[in-house]
C-alpha cells in the first residue's frame, strides 16, 4: 500500500518520487481532514528540507521531475498540485 508514511524519509531529504507524489495526490483527492492534515505535514517536511539548504527534486503529474531552489518554486508546485495540503500547511504555520 502506498502511504504518506512510506515516503517521510524521502520528503525529509527533499525528494518526491512518482510514488511519493501519488501518495500526496491520494491524500489530497480523498479530502478528509485527517488526510489533508497528514499531507500538510508532508509539505512541512519538504519546506524544512528547503530551509535546510537542500535543492528539492519534485515529481510532477506530467511525468517529469523538477528542481526547486527557492520558496517560490516550492510554493508554485504545492499550489499547482496540492492546494488543500498547502493551505493546511499554511494554517498550521500561523499558529
Amino acid at each position: 500500500m502506498n502511504t504518506l508514511q512510506a515516503h517521510l524519509a524521502d520528503y525529509d531529504k527533499g525528494f518526491v518520487s512518482e510514488l511519493g507524489f501519488s501518495a500526496l495526490s491520494d491524500a489530497e483527492g480523498y479530502g478528509a481532514a485527517s488526510s489533508i492534515g497528514a499531507s500538510g505535514s508532508s509539505i512541512a517536511r519538504l519546506w524544512q528540507a528547503l530551509e535546510n539548504g537542500r535543492v528539492l527534486k519534485l515529481f510532477c503529474r506530467e511525468g517529469v521531475t523538477v528542481s526547486a531552489h527557492t520558496e517560490m518554486e516550492l510554493k508554485d508546485w504545492c499550489i499547482r498540485y496540492f492546494p488543500l495540503s498547502y493551505s493546511e500547511f499554511l494554517r498550521r504555520a500561523e499558529r
